[in-house]
Formats: structure tokens, C-alpha cells, sequence
């Protein structure tokens, strides 16, 4: 799932300070569970000289345990810690779809509306896609990296978000849309656009005002951006690392910058609705598509997909996010009382499995 993210410039000086702020004390328990998922860590990074990881859990919205091991940045050595700043690629798309839920709440747009009532001059097969084929990956329009890639624009290149719908727009998709699940990141950037058109509102500054805000949550949307305390995304090979990066600025597939922590106290609102009350949760796993075992050489279950997560056999949310070389792994238990995150700047061993074993640790 490969990911991206434009520093949004209103409110900046307050998305830099939250991004910086002090994240509220530990809640843990009196017993090993701190110990235990210490030892999850350390059998992640091995080593705490190159390149590593930040993990932390939460219970009902609050951070009950939380850790780093390895660099941030290895020409500074800065270290990773819980404060550290991570692009959480495809772990944003969940942004997006609640997004779209929330505007349908509103009765501002619907799920079933094509695709074609949200452009100026819509293509014929934009009538046979709709924002919920979008959300759910069943439009089978083509990728826009592909697309991109296919007309010369390496990822070393410049690009951004209207390049991206350029692309997109000028292909067809691959297979009659509704028909199946095929992962595609133009589906979010078309969502993106579709907030920014019924709203009048950029999409970073929209999430801000109806997330972040709200929710009190130190994140920001900012593709291909410098945030303040941001981990450096590195290539490793033969035990030496190339700092990874990217010009490319789209959005809506990607681009949430924030802590491991932040992203487990946001899911607390699958718990809550907090933010889009019943109609935003019933939207959530709502309409869920089979996904087989397309993802499962990410290291993904056989599940459903549904507004921007993956909802397993047992009720459980889950996503992965891949882009440069930042790595995610975003799980929420079946009760949606407890929430793991394990976000890497270098490939890990198996950020997958160290996320269900902190699951597991914190819900037993």
C-alpha cells in the first residue's frame, strides 16, 4: 500500500506546536506487560544503531504504554522516541473514507452518487463509479504511481495532486466497476477531491477542523513536508542506509504525519463516534467488501474492506501503510477498546506480527 503527503499552511504555527507539544503520562499497569512489550521491541530492532521503529498501545483513548528503539536520523543520531513524527502512508486512507461518512451524514453527498456529479467534464465511465466503489477499492481504475510512472514521472520527480487526477482521469478503469476488490490509491486521491469539492475547503485544512481539532489529536496532513521531530525514511542494504525520499505531494491516499500514539488515541472514535456519531461507525464496516487473499503477502488477513480499514473475521480493524521507506501497521481490537500502532523508517522484520503480539499482550 503506497503512500504520500502538502504541509497545510493554515493553522501552521498550531500543528507545529502540537506536533512538538508533550504527549499526556503512561496509564500502565502494575505488572510485565511493560516488560513484555519491551521484549516485542527489541526482537523488532535488533539494534538500536540503524534505523528502527516507535510502537505504542492505547485503551479508550489514552496511551497506556509506548516506546522507540533506534535512530530517527542517522547523520544527527537523534533517536526515535514516542515523540517521534512519522508519514503513516496508507494508515491516512481511514481519514479520508470518515471524511466521506461524515459529509454523507450531512446529507451533503452519498455513497451511491457517480463520480461524474463531482467534475467539470466528466469522462463516460466516471458515471459508472461511485464514491462508494471509490471507498471500498471495487472502481478498478488504475494506480496512479502506474499511471504516473508509465508517462516518464519517476518518484524522484516533482508531482502533485493535480497531476494525479490528471492521470487518473485520462485512464479508464481496468474491469466494470462494483465487480471485486482491487486496491488502487487513485480511489482516495478521487475522494479527497470529491471533500474539496463539496466543501469549498482544502482537504488538510476540512481534517483539521473536523478531526484533529476536535479530537484534541497533534497530527497534521502534510505530503513530501519537513515536520518538526519527523523521522527520516531509509532504503537498507548490506547493512548501510540511503536516506529515502519523494517530491511527490498527493493526498487523500496518504500524507497523515503524527506519533504512534496520536494514531492510537484517534482510534478511539471507532469506540465513540465521537466525531460522526452512529452513522459515521455503521459507515465504517457498513457495505465491507471481501478482499480474499489479495493482501495477504502484506502480511493481511483474509478480511473485508471498508471505509479506508480492513475488518477481520473476528471484528478486529486493521491497515498497513508503505511509502518511501516509512512502514505502518494500525490494528484495533474487536471491542474496539484497545489500539496498537507500529510505524518503522526502515523495512522491518515483520511489523505485522509485533502488532499482534502487542494486541495480544494488552487485551489478555
Amino acid at each position: 500500500m503506497n503512500r504520500t503527503a502538502s504541509w497545510c499552511t493554515a493553522g501552521g504555527a498550531v500543528i507545529v506546536a502540537a506536533l512538538t507539544g508533550v504527549l499526556s503520562p503512561h496509564a500502565a499497569g502494575a505488572d510485565d506487560r511493560e516488560q513484555r512489550s519491551a521484549e516485542v521491541m527489541r526482537e523488532l530492532v535488533p539494534s538500536s544503531d540503524g534505523p528502527g521503529c516507535a510502537a505504542a498501545v492505547g485503551k479508550r483513548g489514552e496511551v497506556v504504554w509506548e516506546d522507540g528503539r533506534g535512530k530517527a536520523d542517522l547523520a544527527t543520531g537523534r533517536a526515535i522516541t514516542p515523540r517521534t513524527v512519522f508519514d503513516m502512508a496508507s494508515n491516512s486512507k481511514q481519514f479520508t473514507a470518515d471524511a466521506v461518512l461524515l459529509l454523507a451524514g450531512r446529507h451533503r453527498l452519498a455513497l451511491d452518487d457517480p463520480l461524474s456529479a463531482f467534475l467539470d467534464h466528466p469522462a463516460a465511465w466516471t458515471r459508472d463509479v461511485t464514491l462508494g466503489d471509490l471507498m471500498r477499492h471495487t472502481s478498478h481504475i488504475p494506480d496512479y504511481q502506474d499511471l504516473l510512472e508509465a508517462k516518464g514521472v519517476k518518484v524522484t520527480d516533482p508531482a502533485g495532486q493535480q497531476e494525479a487526477l490528471a492521470a487518473i482521469l485520462a485512464s479508464r478503469p481496468e474491469q466494470t466497476p462494483g465487480t471485486g476488490f482491487s486496491y488502487s490509491n487513485s480511489n482516495y486521491v478521487l475522494l479527497a477531491h470529491v471533500v474539496e469539492r463539496v466543501t469549498g475547503t482544502s482537504f488538510p485544512a476540512f481534517l483539521q477542523q473536523e478531526f484533529f481539532t476536535p479530537l484534541h489529536l497533534r497530527m497534521t496532513l502534510a505530503p513530501a513536508a519537513d515536520v518538526p521531530g519527523k523521522a527520516t525514511s531509509y532504503d537498507g542494504k548490506d547493512g548501510s542506509y540511503t536516506p529515502n525520499s519523494s517530491p511527490w505531494r498527493q493526498y487523500g491516499d496518504g500524507s497523515v504525519q503524527t506519533t504512534a500514539g496520536e494514531l492510537v488515541r484517534w482510534a478511539d472514535n471507532y469506540r465513540t463516534g465521537r466525531v460522526g456519531g452512529r452513522e459515521l461507525l455503521a459507515g465504517v464496516t457498513g457495505g465491507a467488501v471481501g478482499v480474499g487473499d489479495v493482501l495477504r503477502p502484506r502480511g493481511i488477513e483474509e478480511g473485508r474492506y471498508g471505509a479506508g480499514v480492513l475488518v477481520l473475521p473476528d471484528g478486529s480493524l486493521v491497515h498497513r501503510g508503505d511509502w518511501e521507506q516509512f512502514h505502518s501497521t494500525f490494528k484495533v481490537s474487536p471491542d474496539r477498546n484497545t489500539a496498537v500502532t507500529v510505524v518503522c523508517n526502515a523495512e522491518p522484520p515483520d511489523g505485522f506480527r509485533a502488532a499482534n503480539r502487542l494486541l495480544d499482550i494488552w487485551t489478555k
